[in-house]
């Protein structure tokens, strides 16, 4: 199978404008007279948000919109879950894929097809990576550069489940800060 999260997070267009928005604690286009989610605002302003779904929570300078999207394959189906938030400068996704209980993987193979999938696919150029076990998890970390951006992602293997967390920041930026705050504050629930 060896795509998982990459095509979804390739296919939601890595190369974008980023425009500044609204930061609130509510999804977008969400009229202002409704109630924000009960998820809750850090001392930054960023948002704790909680999937039930995904069992995970994660800090973000917004409540993402989720994108499902449920692909027929040899390995009998799988469904990705992609949540983005864009800021002014940054784009952070995090995103996991159920995949058929049937369908038996590497789980080492399937993190680095991950990582290749989507260098290839945002026509990025691997700059670092590194196998590592986070939280107790297997994980692999790594920088993509492209001509305009840089992309830090951690991909994960929780049981059968794969998860990816990814910011792109313009190059050069030092966006250290964020990523940390991002990456750290990501749990997974049992």
């Amino acid at each position: 199978m060896k795509r998982f999260l990459a095509l979804a997070i390739i296919a939601v267009g890595m190369s974008f404008p980023l425009h500044a928005q609204e930061h609130s604690s509510r999804p977008p286009n969400t009229p202002s007279n409704t109630p924000a989610p009960s998820n809750t605002t850090d001392s930054g302003s960023w948002v704790k948000f909680t999937s039930e779904n995904g069992r995970f929570s994660v800090l973000m300078p917004e409540i993402p919109p989720e994108k499902t999207e449920t692909v027929d394959s040899s390995h009998g189906p799988y469904t990705t879950h992609l949540f983005v938030v864009k800021d002014t400068t940054s784009v952070y996704l995090i995103g996991w894929v159920d995949y058929d209980p049937s369908f038996n993987f590497n789980r080492q193979a399937e993190l680095e097809a991950n990582r290749d999938n989507f260098v290839k696919g945002i026509s990025a150029t691997l700059t670092s990576s590194k196998a590592t076990v986070i939280d107790g998890y297997s994980a692999i970390e790594f920088t993509a550069d492209t001509a305009d951006r840089t992309f830090k992602s951690r991909v994960f293997m929780v049981g059968r489940r794969p998860y990816q967390l990814v910011i792109g920041s313009p190059k050069g930026m030092d966006d250290t800060a964020s990523v940390e705050r991002f990456f750290n504050s990501f749990k997974v629930s049992k």
